[in-house]
């Protein structure tokens, strides 16, 4: 367990607690969580996993900026998927995790293209829901944090193992509430 790892740990810790309260600075927690992740991820050859720490910075910004938009601040700006929604976020993730699989494999000494591609683009896609405060991103963080925890452990990872179990707990919590929201915006 390295310094560069227990500061990533707690940082997306801070994130994902602000998140289940709808606070716009899990972003920026997340933002700092990603620095040190990268960093990690890269030295143990989680190439998809330490350029995806990239895009959640990238990701983390237009987060934030996006939740100060009177549009997604609101407590009541959490909604729910329609169909048509469903099926272009399906098709864009296998596009994606194509692409992610694609270059792991042929460009990079990742030692697990696959899982680490396929869960990288679940992230990406869960990220972009949550940024719309899609409730149904919960739903793909508990999938997506269930299967990254052997892929740490593999690694080395403990904390972050550690960590993902957490998200696991968090992520339901964090639905419940958004649900909340939802059922008291429809009472209303």
């Amino acid at each position: 367990m390295s310094m560069i790892e227990i500061l990533g740990f707690s940082f997306a810790l801070l994130g994902i607690l602000l998140a289940i309260r709808q606070n716009k600075w899990n972003w920026v927690s997340n933002m700092i969580s990603s620095v040190f992740y990268f960093f990690a991820f890269y030295n143990v050859q989680l190439i998809a996993d330490a350029y995806l720490q990239i895009v959640f910075f990238v990701m983390g910004a237009v987060g934030f900026n996006n939740w100060n938009n009177p549009k997604y601040a609101s407590l009541d700006a959490v909604s729910e998927l329609t169909k048509k929604q469903i099926v272009h976020y399906f098709i864009s993730f296998i596009g994606l995790g194509a692409m992610v699989i694609g270059y792991t494999s042929i460009y990079t000494a990742s030692d697990y293209p696959w899982w680490d591609g396929t869960l990288t683009a679940a992230s990406v896609i869960a990220t972009i829901m949550a940024i719309r405060k899609k409730i149904e991103n919960w739903y793909i963080w508990m999938v997506v944090d269930l299967a990254y925890i052997p892929l740490y452990l593999i690694k080395g990872y403990l904390l972050s193992g550690l960590l993902y179990g957490i998200y696991i707990v968090l992520a339901f919590l964090a639905y419940k509430e958004w649900k909340k929201n939802i059922h008291q915006k429809l009472l209303a």
